[in-house]
């Protein structure tokens, strides 16, 4: 008896020490945005004070309850790579505090990997990339050996995350999904109204609170062309993030009416401000897993998102009536032009596709470079880890910096990094959203209660891959942190597998 007193005195401690923290956590994030819209300085020092609240957090929590404020910290962590000059350490730290948490819940649940919460197949071909991956440390193509190994932040690590999601028992609980959800929503709100605030103050509101913004805007984005930043790191970047985490909104079955209210609210917040980001392929993005979505919720029969479809529907039909009616008013103010001007050359096939390869062109291309370097050119050749090593690759007198272009496209990339062991990474990738949709197509005709959790996973990882066509992504964050941590939820609530 005294030691289940001692035990539950204890864990009401802890629950109460939890409270606090999510408390301070709340008030130290919402000053952050506060400081971003009064465009104050002391940001730099801000931030260094959530860094320190977040690793209290992430050593005095458990892996199921700290992982729901990745989100939010991912919203801002861009942010301070600027205000922090992009020190090494700003540079970092996300991924560091994931593997920490990935590490604890490996070791809290005694295991590296849950057999049971995926098919034995995925495995196998994870497997089996790794097997080349570590080939790629012998690669006489490769630019050096220290490229290799710093490549595996973005080829090796993210399973790494995955692992840890499937093996973390409470990480698909009522109670996660609830703050998830609660956390994303307040996200989504602050994030969307401090870029539509920070577009109407122009570029030099930005500029005025670190001067190592201007570094990145130089002259491409300034004036008519300011795209703004919210709390990430790159012009109009905020897009991407608004466009993963929406889904999350319709993740749980149940939502009462204001929740259903918020919803649509924040829905026309979102889109509205990737509007102003000028990133058409976010944009699309974040539409289509919405619409998706909730397509597939509404011809369930799930009534209230009948309600919240027809709604949005509604929105987005006057919407679209208001901008045709009133296309020629946006012109003329020279504030919303270059905004209007790239909205509108989604329907222009020759303009999208003018940067970018076509299906013919790009597979052309693919089955040249395995033809020529059937193991590849090392991991590290391409995207964006490729600017840490390129001096050496200009230097490179057989496969200069030519050869490291990749059309802005993975599977390109993949191939030129991989050769013909690429086949192992885009099976496993592949087989995510692809089990996913045969779990949801299941979970439909047996209207399950798991239903929206599965579909929102499974629609997600479907759109970040089809969006890699135009952009190496997925290997980097957001995207991959998404992919994966959405790819492990689907799996969690499709094989019953949560506490």
């Amino acid at each position: 008896m005294d030691s289940n007193a001692s035990l539950n005195r204890e864990e009401n401690l802890r629950s109460k020490f939890y409270q606090k923290l999510d408390t301070i956590f709340i008030i130290v994030f919402c000053v952050f945005y506060l400081f971003n819209f009064l465009g104050l300085k002391e940001l730099t020092y801000l931030y260094g004070l959530f860094l320190a609240l977040f690793s209290v957090m992430i050593f005095y929590l458990k892996p199921a309850e700290v992982l729901p404020y990745f989100f939010p910290f991912a919203m801002i962590e861009g942010q301070g790579r600027i205000l922090w000059s992009y020190h090494p350490v700003a540079r970092l730290v996300f991924d560091v505090f994931l593997l920490i948490v990935a590490f604890k819940a490996f070791y809290s649940n005694k295991k590296l990997i849950d057999t049971k919460a995926v098919p034995y197949y995925l495995y196998i071909f994870i497997i089996l990339h790794f097997t080349w991956y570590f080939v790629q440390l012998f690669n006489p193509n490769a630019i050096s050996l220290y490229a290799v190994l710093t490549a595996t932040k973005i080829y090796i690590v993210p399973f790494i995350l995955f692992f840890s999601f499937l093996t973390n028992p409470g990480l698909a609980s009522d109670g996660n999904i609830k703050k998830i959800q609660s956390l994303v929503t307040l996200t989504l709100f602050l994030s969307s109204t401090l870029a539509i605030f920070q577009f109407f103050q122009g570029d030099s509101f930005i500029t005025s609170i670190n001067p190592y913004y201007k570094n990145i805007l130089k002259d491409a984005f300034t004036g008519f062309l300011y795209r703004p930043f919210s709390t990430t790191h790159l012009p109009g970047g905020y897009a991407s993030y608004l466009a993963l985490f929406l889904p999350l909104l319709f993740i749980r079955r149940k939502s009462s009416f204001l929740q259903l209210v918020i919803k649509i609210v924040l829905v026309i917040l979102c889109v509205y401000a990737m509007f102003l980001s000028q990133v058409r392929s976010s944009l699309i993005k974040g539409i289509l897993c919405i619409v998706l979505i909730n397509l597939i919720l509404f011809l369930r029969g799930e009534k209230k998102l009948k309600r919240l479809l027809s709604l949005i529907l509604l929105v987005v039909t006057l919407s679209g009536i208001s901008l045709s009616l009133n296309i020629e008013q946006f012109y003329q103010d020279d504030i919303f032009s270059t905004a209007v001007d790239r909205f509108l050359s989604i329907g222009d096939v020759k303009a999208v596709s003018s940067s970018r390869q076509g299906p013919d062109k790009a597979i052309s291309f693919i089955l040249h470079n395995l033809g020529e370097n059937p193991i590849g050119l090392g991991p590290g050749r391409t995207g964006g880890v490729s600017t840490l090593h390129t001096s050496t690759i200009v230097n490179d007198p057989v496969y200069d910096l030519s050869y490291s272009w990749a059309w802005d496209n993975l599977y390109i990339s993949l191939a030129i990094d991989f050769g013909i062991g690429m086949i192992f990474y885009l099976i496993a990738i592949f087989l995510v959203p692809i089990k996913l949709l045969n779990y949801t197509s299941r979970r439909f005709f047996s209207n399950s209660e798991h239903l929206p959790m599965i579909t929102v996973s499974a629609i997600t990882t479907m759109v970040i891959l089809l969006g890699n066509w135009g952009g190496i992504l997925l290997p980097y964050n957001p995207e991959s942190f998404c992919f994966w941590y959405y790819g492990a939820l689907g799996f969690k609530y499709a094989t019953k597998r949560y506490t």
